[in-house]
């Protein structure tokens, strides 16, 4: 025994100092001597903060450790010592722990909750929160404060509960502990709640919701700057190649979350066949077609974060932002549907799962009385489900007119550009057909290029958006279109004024920073002006903007040169410079070529030759990297569009070093990267390839 061992220990020390380092050495193992004799003891009383450390972020060495010794508890190492706090104690001894909360509800804790109820008796479960510790700012810990006795509960074993995560300031919680009655709560009850689930006061009883309906998780889209886009990045959508993709509702209106379309990674065509996988219940499931069993059918989609917004859904893909709860029968999808949109459902989903992002399993966990909300939605929905629909112009459901959306003037702009929503090209959905022509098609322009000013023998923009709105909503009023236009409206007095200086701010905004409308300026309030619709500007849509609309507005400033007019010399010298950009861009030498990280060398573009499948973020980089024409950052464009990213998350999967160079270096590729022997993965964007190394790649 060690009681033995230590007086042995301490004689053999006392004639090992001979020297410094010696000394040193047995100052540590006196230490050391006194730390295993404390270790070896038992105790009436054991309270710590313990430490939190998640077993993905242990050693190998703590893994191995825990995993033997600890294995019902090995997922974070604060519950590791829950266990080992209790080993500590004598046979009626208690143990106080301040740990973090995720172990009372998470479904990866429910061994050692089976355990701890089984095995000990529950005195306090409190809920602190975040902010719970004076030392830590932030959201670092949504801590808990728990104290079990080492024995065996009674039948009737009660522990006192209560929570204050809700409160943010640590003297309001320690105020709202200490006046706050707690709630008793039968320890018995707890294997009563699903997985186990220790709450901080009882559970609704009864049927739950999975008796009726049952929660799926959605798609890992794994390279999702890749393999999803908004759906505006496309013209039109190519369905064979292309799936309408449902994510993280707003719970705004029925219907939301509608913004993306994502890849069909089985058309070899286009994209190699993904491999990606992850383990679900033991089997290999291909990551991208997680949640098939609700493709074509209609639930109710509710994402994972704060207080679980919802929406109708009708069948699409989805991915991991969100879960589908599908119903066993459609009789069930409204009730359900109330169920989850009201306040109940949240709270009673937060008794079991106090974690921001709540997993799939634990949305069908809570009761559900299935009569009461039958009742709820006859009296909400009298004529049945309504019909998608949605007025939000970034939703695929929109339906393109500018009358029946909430944003006229920027669908009114869309449409004279000549972009067309997805249900007037062809698309429909579940009681949601496509569209025939409304009259608005004669108003697009042919080629996609609107220019500010009268050029080309082409109206100004605001000439012929009046004559657009005139058409599509009737009788206006110009000034309340405006003020209300954008997501924080405007104060500009007319149309040439919005047009001029908030239109294309406002879209890139309204459109989540990936802007179909580009307005292409020389710097000049005065200057050139141009609105460009992105999916027609081929290399001879630039070549005819740089050229003819451009060309035709420095033929007038020539002459206005001539004419001496004020700013005519200014105005041209601005034209000039944004044509030399502009063919360059044409030209597409390094570094205003376009970049796609997931093509080999000898498939990138040369020259402005843009493929639509790569996306806005894409192809809009020689435009910003031209040089600043006006604002800083900008590019050409009016106001900066969107921030650039040199890097996308996750690892890319090892591929030649001929063709893929970039994805074996360290650092920022540059231009013509080398890349070293073994591969990175790093998914770089900014990279620069030469005209000459493509076309050398290409032979």
């Amino acid at each position: 025994e060690f009681h033995e061992l230590a007086p042995l220990l301490e004689k053999a020390l006392v004639h090992e100092t001979r020297d410094d380092a010696t000394l040193e050495m047995v100052v540590i193992a006196r230490g050391i001597a006194k730390a295993a004799e404390l270790l070896a003891g038992h105790y009436t009383l054991v309270a710590t903060n313990v430490p939190y450390l998640g077993r993905g972020n242990q050693g190998e060495i703590l893994q191995k450790y825990c995993e033997h010794v600890y294995p019902a508890s090995k997922a974070d190492l604060a519950t590791c010592f829950i266990e080992r706090c209790l080993s500590f104690c004598n046979a009626d001894g208690s143990t106080a722990l301040v740990t973090p909360q995720n172990w009372l509800f998470l479904k990866d804790y429910l061994d050692i909750r089976k355990r701890l109820l089984t095995d000990t008796s529950w005195a306090f479960s409190l809920r602190l929160g975040s902010g719970a510790f004076e030392t830590i700012s932030g959201e670092v810990v949504k801590a808990s404060l728990i104290v079990l006795r080492k024995n065996a509960p009674e039948r009737n074993s009660y522990f006192c509960s209560i929570d204050v995560s809700s409160v943010s300031l640590i003297a309001d919680k320690d105020r709202a502990i200490r006046d706050n009655q707690m709630i008793s709560m039968l320890q018995r009850d707890q294997f009563d709640n699903p997985n186990h689930v220790v709450t901080s006061e009882p559970l609704k009883r009864g049927l739950l919701l999975q008796k009726f309906a049952t929660a799926y998780e959605g798609a890992k889209t794994v390279d999702i700057e890749r393999f999803r886009h908004f759906y505006w990045e496309f013209a039109s959508i190519n369905k064979a190649a292309w799936w309408f993709h449902n994510s993280s509702p707003s719970g705004d209106g029925l219907y939301s979350g509608c913004h993306y379309v994502s890849a069909n990674r089985s058309v070899g065509s286009l994209f190699e066949k993904n491999i990606d996988s992850y383990e679900q219940c033991g089997h290999k499931v291909v990551a991208w077609l997680c949640g098939q069993p609700c493709w074509g059918k209609i639930g109710v989609s509710v994402a994972w974060m704060s207080d679980l917004p919802a929406s109708l859904y009708i069948g699409t893909v989805f991915d991991n932002s969100a879960a589908v709860i599908l119903p066993a029968s459609v009789d069930y999808l409204l009730p359900i549907y109330c169920f989850i949109t009201s306040g109940e459902y949240t709270r009673e989903i937060r008794k079991i799962n106090q974690k921001v992002q709540v997993a799939a399993g634990t949305l069908d966990q809570v009761p559900f009385d299935l009569a009461h909300w039958q009742k709820v939605a006859s009296e909400k929905y009298p004529n049945g489900l309504p019909k998608p629909h949605s007025d939000d112009p970034t939703q695929w459901l929109f339906n393109g007119y500018p009358r029946s959306s909430d944003q006229p003037l920027h669908v009114a702009v869309a449409r004279l550009l000549g972009y067309r929503w997805p249900r007037q090209t062809g698309s429909n959905f579940p009681d949601c057909p496509a569209l025939e022509p409304d009259g608005l098609e004669s108003f697009a322009d042919e080629d996609g290029i609107v220019c500010l000013p009268p050029l080309n023998r082409e109206q100004s923009a605001a000439a012929r958006l009046r004559q657009l709105l005139a058409t599509a909503v009737g009788t206006f009023d110009e000034r309340a279109l405006i003020a209300a236009a954008g997501l924080k409206g405007s104060k500009s007095k007319t149309l040439e004024d919005w047009l001029r200086d908030d239109f294309f701010e406002q879209h890139a905004k309204l459109f989540h920073d990936r802007p179909f409308i580009w307005h292409i300026w020389d710097g000049r309030q005065d200057g050139f002006h141009a609105l460009v619709n992105y999916h027609k500007l081929d290399y001879q849509m630039l070549q005819k903007m740089t050229y003819s609309y451009l060309g035709d507005w420095i033929q007038q400033q020539e002459q206005d040169v001539k004419a001496d007019k004020p700013g005519a010399a200014a105005r041209l010298g601005a034209a000039r410079i944004l044509q030399t950009k502009l063919a360059a861009i044409l030209e597409g030498e390094a570094p205003l070529d376009i970049f796609a990280r997931w093509k080999p060398i000898k498939d990138q573009a040369q020259g402005w030759h843009p493929d639509i499948n790569d996306g806005i973020r894409q192809n809009i980089r020689p435009f910003l990297l031209a040089g600043d024409v006006g604002k800083r950052g900008a590019g050409l464009f009016r106001t900066i569009p969107l921030d650039l990213k040199d890097k996308d998350r996750g690892i890319e999967p090892t591929r030649s070093k001929t063709d893929y160079p970039w994805f074996r270096c360290e650092d920022e590729p540059g231009t013509n990267p080398e890349g070293g022997k073994e591969p990175v993965g790093n998914r770089w964007n900014n990279v620069h390839l030469t005209l000459s190394q493509k076309q050398k790649a290409k032979l």
